[in-house]
């Protein structure tokens, strides 16, 4: 009885390998595959680079602002700031921000008028 244990213990463990190696042997193709094309690609767009030819739009993956890889900032005029400061001081008029501590203990900002909690950029449809 034991000896027809291990041989069925035996024949279970060879027909799941068997049926692993089937699954992975599949899977391991389509990888390989995967990673010639991949080099395939690498290796174009190295060529690409060094002869000095244009980039296919697939090879291109700089994700650049205008052409550069650094934004830069204009600095803002005297106008500019004054403009800033004056918008600042009429939006704290007209909302008068006050912060109020709740039942919860968190601090919240209640403005006197309707929507001041919204951006000019974010007007909520208004």
């Amino acid at each position: 009885m034991r000896f027809f244990i291990a041989i069925s213990i035996l024949v279970a463990s060879v027909s799941s390998a068997s049926a692993q190696f089937a699954m992975d042997h599949g899977h391991a193709a389509d990888a390989a595959a995967a990673a010639r094309a991949a080099r395939a690609a690498a290796d174009a767009k190295a060529a690409a680079i060094a002869s000095g030819a244009p980039l296919l739009p697939s090879q291109q993956t700089n994700f650049y602002v205008g052409g550069r890889a650094m934004v830069k900032v204009a600095p803002r005029t005297a106008e500019e700031l004054k403009a800033d400061e004056a918008g600042q001081a009429a939006w704290n008029a007209r909302c008068r921000p006050t912060v109020i501590e709740d039942s919860e203990g968190l601090r919240r900002v209640r403005y006197a008028e309707r929507d001041c909690d919204l951006s000019r950029f974010n007007t909520a449809g208004n």
